[in-house]
């Protein structure tokens, strides 16, 4: 049976409410669930969808609950990281989407003018992946991933521009690196079965 983990930084909605007794909720559970709102909760980072967010990954949840709360977790006031046991026959009214096959599903074929194909250097998709990264060159002065110019052929004149990084694009690689799983509906507080104390 897999486990799946989910953080909670201090101060947060569920830093402050027990998952072990009232299950996890999504925030619009009556939203119709699409591609849009997909791409709204894993790229735009906004929670206000019919999607609760879980990972595959410890890791990833520690990382979460000690870096994205209102204040630095310690031992008198630790952030959580909720374990949950999920597996099929789900429980009833509840769906676990894999956003990295659902959008690519999604995808326009290759010749389609507008794609999800990024034009940037070999280094672009790092800053996707780690914007703190990016923000870090751009305060050292150094041009890297999403901050740095399209290269063109020598004989190209065109006016310098960034790299396309569609909604689509920055979606899968957010979700990769998350090893993201999306719950639509709501997660019984009898599949949270652990809440590990973290600072």
């Amino acid at each position: 049976m897999p486990f799946f983990y989910r953080g909670a930084g201090v101060g947060t909605f569920w830093h402050q409410r027990d998952a072990r007794l009232d299950g996890f909720v999504p925030r619009r559970p009556g939203q119709t669930p699409s591609k849009n709102q997909v791409i709204k909760h894993i790229a735009s980072g906004t929670v206000d969808t019919p999607y609760v967010s879980l990972t595959r990954s410890y890791g990833i949840a520690w990382t979460y609950a000690i870096e994205c709360g209102l204040a630095a977790p310690n031992k008198e006031q630790p952030a959580f990281v909720y374990e949950i046991e999920l597996s099929d026959p789900l429980p009833q009214g509840l769906e676990l989407v894999d956003p990295v096959s659902y959008i690519a599903r999604k995808f326009p074929p290759p010749t389609a003018d507008s794609s999800y194909y990024h034009n940037g250097d070999h280094t672009f998709l790092l800053g996707v992946v780690n914007e703190r990264w990016v923000r870090m060159a751009v305060a050292q002065n150094t041009a890297v991933a999403p901050t740095q110019y399209v290269r063109q052929p020598p004989s190209a004149q065109g006016t310098p521009r960034a790299p396309n990084l569609s909604p689509e694009l920055e979606t899968l690689v957010r979700a990769l690196r998350d090893a993201e799983i999306l719950a639509v509906g709501n997660v019984p507080a009898s599949c949270v079965c652990s809440r590990y104390e973290v600072w």
